[in-house]
């Protein structure tokens, strides 16, 4: 009886309501083949009602939820590493990775310039802050301080010192900068030797990791239960002292959410020309774990996967999104640092000149390169603001319940500006693929991927897949594609000529400088990240006789 006396009645009842709902997600997925976006979605309000159910006790679900950031959060730097070596050597080209690079930057901090703006322009017309009282906690205050760093400790940080360190600590920034300088010497090599193994490892090592990453993703709508269960606990839990706080509480929801979704919305249709209904429908599983996990890190992943479902190309996915986890980051290191330090100036009664607020502004974008994508970087960022302009630091104290609330917003307005600037530079390199955009348009993705054979029994085009491997013996383009066939039709041995559609799930063989195309029944039952990691692991290579 000791042991069983041990044994919390709660926690087991918890338990178990977790596992029959993780049994109800499985019966939506297999037998309604519930969109993964919705199941997502359905996963969040699931976890929510959980939480409320048990009025916040549901402390015990902790594991599986840390279980699962630890999972997906393992191979986001390997994942980093060797996309962009893969990309970057597949391309070839250093003056396209430089249109991309100084791209993919400068809308990323344009998107967090956006964020501060709005947020100054809302803000102090608001007046928000005045006439609050608020504590000072100079222990509290130090711990915050102690978490900033100077200037030029920053700068040296981004900087790799030792590549298993950074790969071990998930620094983003030195593994981009490694991985970019090691592709950039293959690439030099490769025009005086034969680098093609070295090519081809890296090339299959991401398919490999890939496919270790979509094990992981393919759980996160049981992940987004546990982890919107907690969420909500840890929420509701402070609901007494947010009170007070409610005016900030609710303005840094809307104000994150009309970034994440208007402003957003605005630049994929204006700029990318891509219909925001259709991109934020294919991205909203990344949103949505975003806003569970509060860390743009562990959801770098799933952002990458779901890119390429809506035609985003190989090379901008894999470079772009993961600088977003660390450079602009509207958000954590735009919204909210600015309210708060808006906040903080009116509650103190200052008199703060335009040029002030300029200077805010700036120390502001700035303060955003080289932000961590991870839980607790909103408060740390405007510690660093405060720090920078000269505002008390304490004053941010009793502000950390409300940041830790906010940051769920925060966090999707990061990975929404992520995948969105990765849309915008996709389009702007000319790397965006139209064909994969109109089909998600259509709303034509599937778990399994086939030919489509209409009631007369002809072909039905299928949605356009590229090719990522190049077909080198007849120099076939990356962007050639090849015609969809129906399953066992003796003509798919036929050559086939450019501007057709593959149909993802049909393997391709390069024989005698003919395409042939045939069935894989062994095709993966899981959504393909197409614009991601194309269809490499289905594309076969051969010389020509």
């Amino acid at each position: 009886m000791g042991a069983l006396s041990n044994i919390d009645p709660t926690a087991v009842a918890v338990w178990a309501s977790a596992v029959v709902l993780f049994a109800l997600i499985a019966v939506l997925r297999a037998v309604f083949k519930l969109n993964f976006s919705l199941l997502t979605v359905l996963a969040l309000g699931l976890g929510i009602a959980l939480s409320l159910v048990f009025d916040g006790q549901v402390d015990s679900l902790n594991l599986l939820g840390n279980i699962y950031i630890n999972l997906i959060t393992a191979l986001v730097a390997p994942l980093i590493f060797v996309s962009i070596i893969s990309s970057i050597t597949y391309v070839g080209s250093l003056k396209k990775l430089r249109s991309i690079g100084l791209r993919s930057v400068g809308w990323l901090l344009l998107t967090n310039l956006i964020a501060i703006v709005m947020t100054l322009g809302v803000a102090i017309p608001l007046y928000i802050g005045s006439g609050v009282e608020l504590v000072d906690d100079e222990s509290t205050a130090g711990f915050l301080t102690s978490q900033t760093a100077p200037l030029d400790q920053v700068i040296l940080n981004f900087f790799p010192k030792n590549i298993v360190g950074d790969l071990s600590g998930n620094r983003v920034v030195p593994i981009i900068i490694t991985a970019t300088v090691l592709a950039i010497a293959i690439v030099s090599v490769g025009r005086q030797k034969d680098v093609s193994i070295v090519k081809r490892f890296f090339e299959q090592t991401k398919d490999v990791i890939y496919k270790a990453v979509g094990y992981v993703v393919e759980l996160t709508p049981y992940a987004v239960v546990v982890l919107g269960a907690t969420s909500t606990a840890a929420t509701t839990s402070k609901a007494d002292a947010l009170l007070a706080l409610l005016s900030i509480l609710v303005l840094g929801f809307v104000l994150n959410i009309i970034q994440a979704f208007v402003v957003n919305g605005l630049l994929l249709k204006f700029v990318a020309h891509v219909p925001p209904l259709t991109f934020f429908k294919a991205v909203l599983p990344a949103q949505t774990t975003a806003f569970a996990t509060q860390s743009s890190v562990a959801t770098l992943p799933l952002s990458i996967r779901q890119l390429g479902t809506v035609g985003v190309g190989a090379d901008v996915a894999n470079f772009t999104t993961p600088i977003g986890t660390t450079i602009g980051m509207p958000g954590c290191a735009g919204v909210w640092p600015m309210l708060s330090a808006v906040f903080a100036i009116n509650a103190l009664g200052l008199g703060y000149s335009p040029a002030s607020y300029v200077a805010l502004a700036v120390i502001g974008l700035l303060s955003s390169i080289g932000t961590a994508g991870v839980p607790g970087t909103a408060i740390v960022t405007a510690t660093t603001v405060f720090t920078a302009v000269g505002l008390p630091v304490q004053l941010l104290v009793p502000l950390v319940p409300v940041s830790n609330i906010v940051g769920m917003p925060s966090t999707m307005a990061n990975v929404s500006a992520a995948v969105t600037c990765a849309a915008i530079v996709s389009r702007q390199t000319g790397e965006f693929d139209e064909g994969v955009l109109d089909s998600a348009r259509a709303g034509r993705h599937r778990h399994r991927a086939g030919v489509v054979v209409s009631p007369a029994g002809g072909a039905v085009a299928a949605p356009v897949v590229p090719v990522a491997a190049p077909l080198g013996a007849v120099g076939v383009a990356a962007s050639v594609v090849a015609s969809p066939v129906a399953a066992g039709v003796g003509a798919a041995h036929k050559p086939v000529q450019p501007g057709f559609a593959v149909t993802p799930g049909l393997s391709l063989t390069l024989h005698q400088s003919t395409l042939r195309v045939q069935t894989d029944d062994d095709a993966d039952d899981a959504p393909v990240p197409v614009g991601a990691c194309g269809i490499s692991a289905h594309a076969a290579t051969a010389k020509a006789a």
